[in-house]
């Protein structure tokens, strides 16, 4: 199939799916006017003098001429018990938190959250905080308008499979100038559905938690009326073209994940208005080679290790060879060549393909595994995805047009199967060496015979599983939370007291 049809399938696939889930109105509105609209956004983001007039001098112009509602800032109810923990934990307040009468430790609070802003009732609140902590159902039966969501969250705890619900730390948000510890505004740069939706991607789970162990913070929808002086920092995410905005007189660090396509200046644009003090990344290497980096600005290695995501396995094996990540698009002509080498073995060994990502959150009315819109294949969602990844002997994915350090990297490096990826340079701040930890794809690529040879040897090179699960409980915390930490509080100055865990 050509590229331009396999781009036009994945479209229409995209708009049917969005059709199922959100309806006619919200899958018009996100597909349909956004794909149309590419005919005159695109020429835009690809001309730089274009991009600084459409996202620079009209959105001044629109702030000089129009009335503007502020920054959008999320405001969630500020109970006693939340006022509390919040105390306890950013002050390093010695001993445990009692909750009436129940120890909760800091580490009970470091891998599970706090208290839920979505309870305002005391017996939902307290019920499905300690139902999280403890990891079973503890609701109390009592009748208010929010005891069926809160019995439905009690429910989901002491199921491992269920993992998006067993943490909640948006009891960080809300910046308090009492409480000895960084304050951030994290500015969305669009809807505040972004952070308060269950349905969040990894990322955006993974940092919601690196705030809350690193800082307190303030989310806004807008840049606009926000009193910069109440924060020692302002944390943004770089979409590729987004509204101008005076620079703010403090720290700024700059979130840079995707980078695609390059012909959108936009980038390169905000970069250079924006001046960052960090740009944070986790494929610090394609920012580097592809962009003009200001002199002042630092680019800091920012790991993606799935939250809540350990279940290895180094025995129980079902799946000789498992091949994961997405095929469909255009980028993923090489991983679909790598797909059609490897189903020339189905008939030797017990090979299975897996073209869906699988650690989305799915909703709560969802099960853990279902059939995916797009080809049938069943989707599997965290846990149980790690669970599927740990059942096989040799977890394999391939190239994409652009070499960064996805998810997948760390995912089957802790799923105690032996990894098969490609080498790309962002590995170095992983510290992984190759055939200790895993096994270049270089190796096998276009090699069914140096293929089969692992397979029939894993006996012999099943240490590279071991080495690899040992690496992951090593490192994984460390670099998620200790080193973001210690960025954070190098930006502010180390005004601030370490988290005591």
């Amino acid at each position: 199939m050509k590229r331009n049809d396999i781009q036009k399938n994945y479209r229409i696939n995209l708009l049917k799916k969005t059709l199922k889930d959100k309806g006619i109105i919200l899958a018009f509105k996100e597909k349909v006017i956004p794909y149309f609209l590419r005919f005159f956004t695109g020429p835009i983001k690809r001309r730089r003098f274009l991009v600084a007039i459409f996202y620079g001098f009209f959105p001044k112009i629109k702030r000089a001429i129009f009335f503007y509602r502020g920054s959008g800032m999320i405001k969630w109810p500020r109970t006693g018990l939340m006022e509390s923990v919040r105390e306890f934990w950013y002050k390093n307040k010695a001993g445990d938190f009692l909750l009436d009468g129940d120890k909760i430790t800091r580490k009970d609070i470091f891998v599970y959250g706090g208290p839920s802003a979505e309870f305002t009732c005391p017996i939902c609140q307290k019920s499905e905080w300690l139902s999280r902590v403890r990891q079973k159902n503890l609701f109390i039966s009592h009748s208010c308008k929010t005891s069926k969501r809160c019995k439905v969250l009690c429910e989901r705890q002491g199921d491992e499979l269920w993992t998006q619900f067993h943490q909640n730390f948006n009891f960080a948000v809300g910046c308090d100038s009492k409480l000895p510890a960084p304050k951030g505004i994290y500015v969305l740069l669009g809807s505040k559905k972004k952070f308060t939706v269950t349905r969040l991607e990894p990322m955006e789970r993974i940092l919601r938690r690196r705030f809350a162990y690193s800082c307190q913070l303030d989310v806004a929808e807008r840049s606009d009326k926000i009193n910069w002086s109440n924060y020692d920092f302002l944390f943004i995410y770089h979409p590729g073209c987004f509204e101008k905005f005076p620079r703010p007189n403090i720290p700024v660090i700059l979130f840079c994940h995707d980078f695609w396509p390059l012909e959108n200046k936009g980038y390169q644009w905000a970069i250079d208005w924006l001046k960052p003090d960090i740009i944070l990344t986790s494929c610090p290497e394609p920012w580097i080679e592809k962009f003009r980096i200001p002199e002042k600005t630092r680019v800091v290695f920012s790991p993606m290790f799935p939250s809540f995501f350990e279940r290895p396995n180094l025995k129980d094996k079902k799946i000789d060879l498992l091949a994961i990540g997405a095929t469909v698009g255009p980028r993923y002509e090489l991983r679909r060549k790598l797909n059609n080498q490897i189903s020339q073995l189905v008939d030797r060994y017990r090979v299975e393909l897996s073209s869906l990502v699988g650690n989305l959150a799915p909703n709560p009315e969802e099960p853990t595994e279902k059939e995916s819109f797009f080809n049938g294949q069943r989707v599997r969602y965290l846990n149980k995805w790690s669970e599927y990844l740990a059942g096989a002997k040799y977890v394999i994915f391939g190239r994409m047009d652009y070499p960064i350090l996805v998810g997948k990297y760390y995912e089957t490096l802790g799923s105690g199967a032996i990894p098969i990826f490609p080498e790309i340079s962002d590995l170095k701040y992983l510290e992984v060496k190759p055939f200790e930890h895993y096994i270049p794809l270089s190796e096998v690529e276009n090699d069914n015979g140096k293929l089969t040879y692992f397979l029939d040897n894993y006996e012999k090179f099943k240490y590279i599983a071991e080495n690899a699960v040992n690496w992951y409980k090593k490192n994984s915390d460390k670099m998620l939370f200790n080193d973001f930490e210690n960025m954070i509080r190098e930006v502010t100055g180390q005004r601030f007291p370490k988290r005591l865990i």
